[in-house]
């Protein structure tokens, strides 16, 4: 957010320049440096570093467990029977057509696949 676009925003000074503050704190200068710093709260590029590399050891031991429940649910699904529970009922206002569809015999859906196979 820039200085101008929070000079015409209302708000108190006491919060114009927080949010100011707040702006300016990701590029402070040390020792005439430019030095960006980690919004995030975090520690010294130590601790930064070791938590990037702990996060790295839990996604690579997570894989084994992903790939475990990956295979799992596909034999669950290839063993899996269909239910078969026929067409079910037939209501009068299902197939309601007051004029015929643009493709094939008019009557079927365009992604009713079994009534336009038969037709």
């Amino acid at each position: 957010m820039s200085s101008s676009s929070i000079g015409r925003l209302a708000l108190r000074p006491a919060m114009r320049s927080a949010l100011l503050r707040a702006g300016l704190r990701p590029t402070l200068r040390r020792n005439g440096v430019r030095v960006r710093t980690m919004v995030g709260g975090h520690g010294s590029p130590e601790e930064i570093k070791a938590g990037m590399e702990w996060w790295k050891k839990a996604t690579m031991l997570s894989i084994p467990f992903v790939g475990i429940a990956l295979l799992a649910n596909v034999y669950l699904e290839a063993t899996h029977h269909a239910h078969d529970e026929g067409e079910g009922p037939v209501y009068s206002f299902l197939k309601i057509r007051n004029k015929p569809y643009p493709w094939g015999k008019g009557d079927c859906n365009f992604f009713d696949l079994k009534c336009r196979r038969n037709e």
